[in-house]
This record gives structure tokens, sequence and C-alpha cells, in this order.
């Protein structure tokens, strides 16, 4: 069973901007690390860490292919998720706040 344990060490995981900006990169291409880099902006070493970490995490996946290794979102769920908490942080910038 989940508890509320579980659900903080799975937010923590968006606690990073960088693994979001790859999460992000990854919202409608799947794509090698070469490319989330330059998509990114951040270096190899840290987009090859974060990679692990998310993989792991079952928030990415990774496929091979001859000597190639794409990059993909493992549940479209994360990006929803990461949706509603956008719309949110919108919603209260702006001052629309529902009692």
């Amino acid at each position: 069973m989940i508890n509320e344990k579980d659900i903080a060490e799975f937010f923590k995981l968006f606690s990073n901007d960088g693994r979001l900006k790859i999460i992000s990169s990854l919202a409608t291409d799947n794509l090698t690390v070469n490319e989330i880099v330059e998509r990114t902006q951040l270096s190899q070493s840290l987009v090859s860490q974060q990679l692990k970490l998310l993989k792991y995490a079952r928030i990415l996946r990774n496929e091979k292919i001859g000597k190639t290794v794409t990059y993909s979102i493992y549940d479209r769920h994360i990006l929803h998720l990461l949706k509603d908490v956008a719309e949110h942080l919108a919603e209260q910038e702006g001052g629309n706040h529902e009692s």
C-alpha cells in the first residue's frame, strides 16, 4: 500500500529543476543523451546522472537500438501531473483563488 512517505519521496524527484528540464524535453520526443544535453543546456555528466535516477524511479525508460540509446517518458501520467501543477501555480500567480 502506498503511504504518505512514498508519495513524499516521489515528489522529491521533481524538486530539481534539471530533472524537470529533462522530463520536459522528453514530453514530445524520444531523445538521446546528446539531444537532451542540447535541449536542456545541462552538462552531459549531469544529464546522465539524472537520467539514471529518473529511470530507476520509472519516470523515464530507455530503448537501445544498435549503438543508439533513446529515452522517453515511462508513463504519460507524469506529464499530466506536471501540467496540473503548472496550472495550479499559474492560478495562484494570477490571483484566481477558489475558496
